[in-house]
């Protein structure tokens, strides 16, 4: 009877220990449910799954969550949450899967060696931690690693290099900072250890690339690479000018093809002529044109900023011949006048010319000489035409249209661009023109303005000058300018001329507006003036955020201001365009800050002194005083207290000084000084 009973004691915890096992759920180890790793942006997301093992249900409120070990794998620490199910719960006889999906991957993953696994918030549950897992990070929207700005490498002609490249970052039109990044370097696919910045000292020939490791990743991401550039030595043999013509002389008819020996359109190539670069010629041929082709030619090879070849020069020969000085377009036969026709040639002497006015041949024979005269003493159609006795049989011609003037035609102008400081401003004759019956300007030669006496005039009144040019100084205060030409063999006739009015007018770099009145009330105005001239032209601005912006329709010497501000002219003369200095408009607070422009010292009690608002007495401040030529008048450290002019240099005997205000080594205030005595 005892032995039965312990038999069904055994039997009875056999069992209990049978429903305990069953009890009991096991979650396996997550695993993805595509790919092998979560190569994570911030547009993807990745699906989990585990299988929960067969057992009784859970409790309702149970969820799974799924957590992420450290980058080693561990959970020590405990695991971070990626996301949390509701279920499944109920009881199940078979394996039920757990899904996590839309799991994005932590910003700050970046590790081959990251684990699994799932947690439940109730019941009892045991879980399984995975194999590792790569998860890594890179937000590559929009990003763009280069390197070494995309070009390769190339040395030539030497027997070792070196050279760094770097990494450029740029997100669409931010330039990133490439020391924010984790890098490392490959040379023809393989990393370069211990090379982790974002630059490389490169000393071998290979590929290179730089890229922000991310482990397994690396070949998932798109944009964590930089473009690959190719580094080479290279022995760059002889690169000569070839032609495909018997030799490098031509005549100008022919086609005139040169070439480099070696043609690589991967290299950059300049033509010179006589040393100097050919415009637009940049390939590696160069057809020469029918005329002035003949002379040295040189192709400049560049395969990289590193290397850059010269070839040997090669002499084109010009077996033809050509007018070197031809015929002007037009000329202006005067009164009195008899034109002679100069050309000159390089075709050889005995070449056979003929003269030819209109349609009839005037003279013809042989050239004794490579310079040949004609006299033109009357209007109509001129031609030359020469068969040159050369290996080209080139035939040469120069013709052109000799015109009577109706009237004459002056303009003068400055002879250079003119800055508006310059002293003195000189003036010339710039083009002199007869005017034909059908209203063709044909410029005068230089030996026709013999034929006229000039002379200058200010303002309508004769100088007294009587050369081609003139010098207007800053002392002469300016003026109207014109030139007029007198015909000397008829004066008073329709060739008289009167060139254009040029007027002058000299601006400073100091121009200071009027504020008026000093202050900007509320709700009141205040006008800002400028010099007014006539011949001036006017533009306002306003200074908004660093920039300068141009006030529209405001065109004239004053300008009316209802805001707080900073505000310039920009005054245009005939010659030359400079700014005003600075007007600061402000409000009635800003009245303890102005800043006076204006000294009248000689003992009349008020204004001796450069007096300035008491925020400028702050040992921080500092106050420098220049004369008109740039000297220092007066250096004060420490705050100002009135000390200038009685502690200057020139006791303020200038007209004009300049100020600059510094606070803790920050300009502050600048501007001009007047004195008045």
């Amino acid at each position: 009877m005892k032995k039965r009973l312990n038999l069904t004691i055994v039997v009875i915890f056999l069992a209990l220990g049978i429903h305990v096992v069953k009890a009991q759920r096991i979650i396996g180890p997550p695993s993805l449910t595509s790919g092998a790793q979560a190569c994570g942006t911030l547009s993807n997301s990745f699906d989990f799954v585990a299988e929960l093992s067969p057992g009784a249900a859970l409790p309702a409120s149970n969820q799974f969550i799924l957590e992420l070990s450290d980058p080693t794998g561990s959970f020590a620490n405990g695991g971070e949450e990626l996301l949390r199910v509701p279920g499944p719960n109920e009881a199940s006889g078979g394996t039920s899967n757990i899904t996590f999906m839309g799991v994005t991957v932590p910003q700050n993953a970046g590790s081959d060696d990251y684990r699994l696994r799932v947690t439940a918030t109730e019941g009892n549950v045991t879980n399984t931690i995975s194999e590792p897992i790569p998860f890594h990070f890179f937000d590559d929207d929009n990003l763009l690693i280069r390197l070494n700005s995309g070009d390769d490498i190339i040395f030539c002609n030497v027997a070792s290099f070196a050279k760094e490249v770097a990494v450029e970052v740029t997100n669409g039109d931010d330039v990133l900072d490439a020391n924010d990044f984790n890098w490392e370097w490959l040379k023809d696919g393989v990393i370069i250890p211990g090379e982790n910045s974002p630059t490389l000292l490169i000393t071998e020939e290979g590929t290179y690339q730089a890229r922000v490791p991310v482990g397994l990743c690396n070949n998932v991401f798109r944009f964590n690479k930089s473009n690959r550039v190719d580094a080479s030595l290279v022995s760059v043999g002889d690169i000569s000018i070839v032609t495909d013509a018997p030799d490098f002389s031509f005549c100008p008819d022919e086609l005139k093809e040169l070439r480099a020996s070696e043609i690589d359109f991967s290299y950059d190539y300049q033509w010179l002529k006589d040393d100097e670069p050919l415009e637009g010629e940049i390939g590696p041929t160069i057809i020469l044109p029918d005329n002035d082709f003949g002379g040295e030619y040189t192709l400049q090879i560049t395969l990289s900023e590193d290397c850059t070849l010269l070839t040997q020069s090669v002499i084109v020969t010009n077996e033809g011949s050509s007018i070197t000085l031809p015929l002007p377009e037009g000329l202006i036969l005067l009164p009195t006048q008899v034109l002679n026709l100069v050309i000159e040639t390089d075709a050889p002497i005995g070449s056979v010319f003929r003269f030819i006015v209109d349609t009839n041949i005037q003279s013809q024979g042989v050239t004794t000489s490579q310079t040949l005269t004609f006299p033109a003493p009357f209007i109509g159609d001129y031609r030359i035409e020469i068969e040159a006795d050369d290996p080209c049989n080139s035939f040469l011609v120069t013709e052109t249209k000799v015109r009577a003037a109706t009237r004459i035609n002056i303009v003068i102008a400055p002879e250079e661009v003119v800055d508006c400081e310059q002293d003195p401003i000189t003036i010339a004759l710039a083009e002199m023109a007869g005017i034909t019956a059908d209203n063709e300007s044909v410029p005068l030669t230089t030996e026709q303005f013999d034929f006229f006496d000039f002379e200058w005039f200010k303002d309508g009144v004769s100088t007294g000058e009587t050369s081609l040019s003139l010098d207007v100084s800053r002392a002469d205060s300016g003026g109207s300018f014109e030139l007029r030409a007198i015909f000397r063999p008829e004066p008073g006739g329709t060739l008289d001329a009167v060139s254009n009015n040029l007027p002058i007018d000299f601006l400073s770099s100091d121009i200071v507006l009027d504020i008026t009145p000093p202050v900007l009330e509320a709700g009141e105005s205040v006008v800002l003036t400028a010099p007014l001239n006539v011949n001036f032209t006017y533009e306002w601005y306003v200074i908004q955020n660093g920039e300068e912006v141009l006030i529209e329709g405001e065109t004239t010497n004053t300008l009316t201001v209802t805001e707080e501000g900073e505000y310039f002219a920009r005054i245009s003369t005939s010659l030359c365009t400079t700014d005003t200095l600075t007007a600061s408009v402000g409000g009635p607070q800003a009245l303890s800050e102005l800043i006076p422009n204006v000294i009248t010292p000689g003992g009349n009690a008020a204004n001796n002194d450069w007096v300035l608002p008491n925020s400028f007495r702050e040992t921080d401040v500092e106050v420098t005083i220049y004369s008109s030529n740039g000297k220092v008048d007066f250096q004060k450290n420490g705050g100002y207290n009135g000390d200038w002019p009685t502690n200057s240099a020139s006791q303020a005997n200038e007209l004009i000084y300049y100020y600059i205000i510094s606070r803790s080594n920050t300009v502050v205030k600048k501007g001009t000084i007047t004195v008045m005595r």
